[in-house]
């Protein structure tokens, strides 16, 4: 083989290995954390409530539909509260953190109030997803 062959054929193989080097160094990494919008995954919210008298704090609560929705509730008083629309209740003893949970299933704007007064305490908007 001639020398110039020779050199080629350095050539060639030194191109090789650096673009099997170049490769394996800017390939994209595939990442191990899980994506967290999948179709279909379902997502925990937590939500804290507080009852101060006739007042709700927040004032209007804002979840995603399909959401699996926890609301931690206290109150000053005892109170029965009631989520329409959804038609859940849940019975809350002063200083006696309570949960009331539920996958929002149901798009909208729905009350939700102290059931042996009726008063209005506030609301829950579940959004589309």
């Amino acid at each position: 083989m001639s020398k110039v062959g020779i050199r080629n054929l350095v050539v060639v193989l030194v191109t090789l290995i650096l673009l099997v080097v170049l490769f394996l160094l800017l390939r994209p990494q595939e990442s191990s954390a899980p994506q967290s919008s999948e179709a279909g995954e379902t997502q925990e919210e937590p939500v804290a409530l507080a009852i101060n008298g006739n007042n709700m704090y927040p004032a209007e609560v804002s979840v995603t539909e399909g959401n699996h929705v926890n609301l931690q509730i206290t109150s000053d008083h005892p109170i029965e509260l009631h989520l329409h629309g959804y038609d859940l209740e849940k019975e809350v003893a002063p200083g006696e953190p309570a949960e009331l949970a539920f996958d929002a299933t149901i798009t909208g704007r729905f009350a939700i109030e102290d059931h042996n007064t009726e008063t209005e305490l506030g609301v829950l908007l579940v959004q589309p997803s």
